[in-house]
């Protein structure tokens, strides 16, 4: 149920809130992969919208730095105007280094898993303080049910990456996707859209759930509103500009 009534300072509070928990929830995605892979014994790095693991040592190898200084030297969007003299190295090395540090299939499966399953725990832990507070908030609605919302829709990131896919699918006829939900598919030897879609239905029953159970209706119109803007804002200003401005100052 929708009450169609829209709060102008209340919906500027939900439309900063929304910007900076994408860039909570993207960062805290991330270490859920760096967690798995830490586990594991791997070396990670962390950046703004991603995140690598190699073997210990990887990182100091003579192979790799070369790589490191010939892309910060000629950048790697001119790779195309490379000379080939500069390509061949690229690939000398590159195979040297698939060579040295093999991958393991099955820690990369779980070190992709480690993104979803954080996002989906946060979510979880969310809902379990909702309900925990059920009685209590029917008083009134404060900031812990807010965070605990917010926590709670860290699942709709899996609801925005089958949209993405959807969209990239049907004007770009892309396939082959690199989301987490997609690799996990593939890792398994499913449709690689099996995965995505059981994590969109997750996505919505709980973002749903929340949206029109839990928040007061007053607020919900202007939730909604305000929430879709701010979401998008914040994967656009985290992804387009502010992330690499950060990791990279």
């Amino acid at each position: 149920m929708l009450k169609f009534n829209f709060l102008p300072k209340f919906s500027i509070i939900i439309f900063c809130s929304f910007i900076l928990f994408t860039i909570i929830g993207t960062l805290s995605h991330e270490f859920g992969h760096i967690t798995v892979a830490e586990y594991f014994g791997y070396e990670t790095k962390l950046n703004y919208g991603s995140m690598s693991f190699f073997e210990k040592g990887y990182y100091e190898d003579e192979n790799v730095k070369e790589i490191e200084n010939l892309i910060k030297k000629y950048k790697l969007e001119n790779y195309e105007n490379w000379t080939n003299d500069l390509k061949l190295k690229i690939e000398e090395n590159n195979l040297i280094i698939k060579d040295r540090y093999p991958r393991n299939e099955i820690h990369d499966l779980w070190i992709t898993i480690g993104g979803p399953a954080q996002t989906l725990l946060t979510s979880c832990i969310g809902l379990f303080i909702l309900f925990l507070r059920r009685k209590t908030r029917k008083d009134q609605f404060k900031l812990v049910d807010w965070l605990a919302v917010f926590m709670s829709l860290f699942v709709l990131r899996e609801v925005f990456n089958f949209i993405t896919a959807i969209y990239g699918s049907m004007l770009y006829s892309k396939s082959n996707f690199h989301t987490d939900e997609f690799r996990i598919s593939r890792y398994l030897g499913l449709n690689e859209w099996i995965i995505p879609t059981i994590a969109l239905m997750i996505g919505l029953l709980i973002s749903c759930y929340v949206v029109f159970k839990i928040i007061p209706i007053k607020y919900r119109f202007t939730f909604i509103v305000s929430g879709l803007v701010g979401g998008i804002s914040g994967f656009a200003i985290w992804l387009g500009f502010l992330g690499e401005a950060l990791f990279n100052s």
